[in-house]
């Protein structure tokens, strides 16, 4: 018999969703029970432990964790699947469809005739007074002349098990991605327990959507450019975004990305301006654009509501449909329902009061016990003041009572216990779930699935408990089941699909992010290099070589990051340099590449970003400590600096093998290859001296070990020898270092390898073509570079050994050879400017735009 923890305290009766009253399991959850209650604690802690890791792997994030640099809260999924049975779910298909129908005209008709609030059938203050109703959607064009295309709708059980809507998503369907990644990895956690039933298929769930959304543009031809706008990769549900535009192959942009220019919405990518025709939108309307709503945003487009009302782009969901999801209007559902459709609910509503009525409100609050409050909008409380506002009756009933028409109350009992595994023990839980929803014609098909949220009891005062886990949603396939099922719509593909867009932003975060992982690899190898000479291979004289130029071998650090003390010269230093967070040090730099792959996630492919996700683990799991052991200390930070050195190039080989070899990538391997060139050229310069030093006492032989130790720290000893097959000289060191195009670290090898990455990138009118260029004047110079004009070779010994001082000078330039250095690392420098010109900035392309529609538009919308 399966042991299982329950509750502390249990306040209300529940339905129990596995178990009937006898304890026994029902029948649609037998086999599946059966095949858990098998295994053991052990077994199942490891499933638990896999679930958890394949989870980290496939970046599933929910909330972020402040005051954490290492990001966000991780998404969990319960072994135990909720399973939906043909009866109920037919139930749940005919009841969303009927509250879509009855809310869509809703939407219609407030933003309209308002027949509704006309016959007194719902009080204005609820439509009205809500900060959802957009006024500026009034008369404004919509995809199909509908406002509702992608929904979700939140659903519990009553205390006899009968199924109730707790809460509308109508206007976004939140958490759509999770349900399809808790199919996911389950199937790869446990596959025998779909052995046991069988269960409707997710996989094109996203296909679907995206048909969809391209058929809300039809008007635009057969392959309209869709966007997915995203409030951006500081919310709680960046990576539930990033997931969906990578399933359904679209760019994920934020505000910044988007403009507008004559009457038209265009998407800034590294190819110039693209037209945009459909955005899929999950900002809030009060953000969209700061033109028409709230002028502090920066999330939204200033100038897209001008743009739909040109009818030149589409908006999914409708400006305005946010005003469905207000839980005031779950009080009016029975009447809303019958008002539009002569019909009564299918599914009723959780019983909900609206605290803007008087006599609802008195009634709730003079019964707290029976009643859970709950926020119109739960998002715009901090933690701090929802703690503050529900932490006992006194004070809620005071906040109740000063804003009223902000709070509804509804009944305790709804939500099912469930059953969920916690560290290989069984323990109840509540749960509800959230079904999908997505337009089809003039009806709409529900997605096979759910996301089930299983929490611990809210308790009576509200429902801000956050920690909550999930669970993967079986519906049973069936005959019937199989009518409800979703139909694609086959298209016979274009010939001539558009090139997939890249934008600019996407492609500066995947430049930086190639830039910081090669900064870090450079300084991890460098300091692993350096613990081994110090532990393993250099005598005391050796080491009189090697110390001077290990500080100055670190790359620079780039200008306004702050001061730092960073140095290698003994291992509490290279400690410090690897784990301490300040400027330039290694676990900064990871730090800032996992952040730039965080905003492009949905361009990562799944096994690229599980190995940022490793190297993001490595160091998560190794803090640095201010008092520590100097033993412990080389042991930390050869760990690290191994495990850096190693992840790094396994992240771009994965990527190399699983990613498009599209514009984004290209920008990771240029910023790579750049910053490598320019690590090159500043390692070169750190030991100038070390190449004129000839005619110093005995400079020849210390030239020599300076210069082998010099390639080895940079990791190209093995190369040179393999070249040159003799002892290191200035002239061949820097020969190797600056113009051969063979060898990995080659200033030359590197900036040819950006001309090319960037000459694939160049729009086919070439306006774009500065870059390149520019990087193959800088080779052409770098390549006409004489070095043994500027240092001499032994064999010259005799010849130089004859003349005099003034003769020696023009014969030996040595002089010249740091100001040399220093005005080729210079143009490296620059070319960071002028590729940023060329691919990244659109001031000279929006130039080319006239802008009538500024003029005066203001007031014009205003008074629309």
């Amino acid at each position: 018999m399966l042991s299982i923890a329950k509750p502390e305290s249990t306040t209300h009766a529940r339905w129990h969703e596995i178990l009937s009253a006898d304890g026994a399991a029902r029948p649609l959850y037998q086999e599946v029970l059966g095949t858990l209650r098998g295994m053991s604690p052990v077994e199942i802690r490891g499933m638990e432990d896999r679930m958890a890791a394949i989870l980290r792997e496939m970046g599933v994030t929910f909330d972020m964790i402040r005051d954490n640099p290492w990001g966000r809260h991780p998404w969990s999924c319960d072994l135990l699947p909720q399973i939906f049975g043909p009866e109920e779910w037919t139930l749940i298909v005919q009841a969303f469809r009927q509250r879509l129908r009855a809310f869509e005209a809703l939407l219609a008709d407030v933003y309209g005739p308002c027949e509704i609030l006309r016959a007194g059938v719902i009080p204005v203050q609820a439509v009205r007074g809500s900060p959802n109703y957009v006024n500026a959607s009034v008369g404004l064009p919509r995809p199909r002349d509908a406002y509702l295309h992608l929904s979700g709708m939140g659903l519990a059980r009553g205390a006899g098990g009968e199924l109730q809507v707790k809460q509308h998503h109508f206007s976004y369907a939140m958490g759509m991605s999770f349900m399809l990644q808790n199919r996911r990895a389950l199937a790869r956690v446990a596959p025998e327990l779909f052995a046991t039933a069988a269960v409707q298929s997710l996989t094109e769930s996203s296909v679907l959507m995206l048909e969809q959304l391209r058929e809300a543009a039809a008007a635009f031809g057969d392959e309209p450019m869709v966007v997915l706008l995203s409030p951006g990769t500081n919310t709680a549900v960046s990576s539930e975004l990033s997931f969906l535009a990578r399933r359904m192959g679209m760019p994920m942009v934020q505000g910044g990305d988007l403009l507008v220019l004559e009457d038209c919405v265009w998407l800034k990518t590294v190819r110039g301006l693209e037209k945009v025709e459909v955005i899929f939108n999950c900002v809030p309307d009060a953000w969209l654009d700061p033109l028409v709503f709230r002028r502090d945003s920066t999330l939204g487009v200033p100038g897209l509501v001008h743009c739909l009302r040109k009818g030149t782009v589409a908006l999914v969901n409708g400006v305005g449909s946010q005003l469905a999801d207000d839980r005031s209007l779950l009080a009016f559902t029975t009447r809303i329902i019958s008002f539009y459709l002569r019909e009564a609910p299918i599914i009723p509503t959780v019983p909900t009061l609206w605290m803007g009525d008087i006599d609802q409100r008195e009634f709730a609050l003079e019964n707290l016990q029976q009643w859970r409050i709950c926020p119109l909008f739960p998002s715009q409380l901090t933690e701090s003041a929802a703690h503050a506002i529900f932490k006992n009756e006194e004070t809620l009933t005071s906040e109740v009572r000063r804003n009223p028409s902000c709070y509804v109350a509804q009944a305790h009992g709804d939500g099912a216990t469930t059953i969920g595994f916690e560290k290989g023990r069984a323990h109840e839980h509540t749960q509800d779930h959230i079904v999908y929803a997505v337009r089809s014609g003039t009806g709409f098909d529900i997605l096979p699935g759910a996301l089930t949220r299983v929490m611990e009891d809210a308790g009576a005062l509200g429902e801000h408990n956050r920690e909550w886990k999930s669970k993967d949603t079986w519906v049973l396939s069936t005959p019937d089941t199989d009518l409800l099922m979703p139909r694609l719509a086959r298209r016979t593909p274009d010939a001539h699909l558009p090139a997939r867009q890249v934008t600019s932003r996407v492609a500066d975060a995947f430049y930086w992010m190639g830039r910081y992982l090669e900064r870090a690899h450079s300084q991890a190898y460098l300091i692993s290099v350096v613990e081994t000479l110090e532990t393993e291979e250099l005598n005391s004289a050796e080491r009189k070589h090697y110390r001077p130029m290990w500080n100055r071998l670190l790359p620079p650090i780039e200008k306004h990051a702050g001061t730092s003390r960073r140095s290698i010269s003994n291992r509490i230093d290279r400690y410090r340099l690897v784990l301490l967070q300040e400027p330039g040090s290694v676990v900064r730099t990871v730090l800032r590449a996992i952040s730039n792959a965080e905003s492009v996630q949905d361009s990562l492919s799944p096994e690229a970003w599980a190995t940022i996700n490793e190297l993001r683990a490595r160091f998560q799991r190794t803090r640095f400590r201010n008092t520590i052991a100097e033993s412990d200390a080389v042991r930390v930070t050869r760990r690290m600096a191994d495990a850096t050195t190693q992840l790094i190039p396994q992240f771009f080989a994965v990527a190399a093998n699983t990613m498009l070899a599209d514009d984004g990538w290209r920008f990771c391997e240029t910023g790579q290859m750049l910053e490598r060139a320019i690590i090159t050229a500043n390692a070169t310069i750190s030991i100038s001296n070390s190449f004129t030093s000839h005619n110093e006492a005995g400079g020849q032989h210390k030239t020599e070990l300076e210069l082998s130790a010099f390639l080895r720290l940079l990791g190209t000893r093995d190369a040179y020898r393999r070249i040159y097959q003799m002892r290191a000289e200035p002239a061949h060191v820097l020969a190797l270092l600056w113009q051969d195009a063979e060898v990995p670290r080659s200033v030359v090898r590197c900036l040819a390898r950006c001309a090319d990455l960037l000459g694939r990138s160049v729009v086919a009118d070439g306006t774009a073509t500065d870059a390149p260029a520019a990087i193959e004047r800088l080779i052409q110079q770098i390549r006409r570079v004489d070095w043994t004009s500027f240092v001499h070779r032994p064999e010259d010994e005799d010849r130089l050994a004859h003349l005099s001082a003034d003769e020696v000078e023009p014969v030996l330039r040595s002089r010249e050879l740091e100001p040399l250095l220093r005005r080729m690392l210079g143009s490296t420098l620059e070319l960071h400017t002028v590729i940023g010109d060329s691919f990244l900035n659109h001031q000279a392309r929006i130039a080319q735009f006239g802008q009538p529609m500024l003029r005066g538009w203001q007031g014009n919308e205003r008074r629309a």
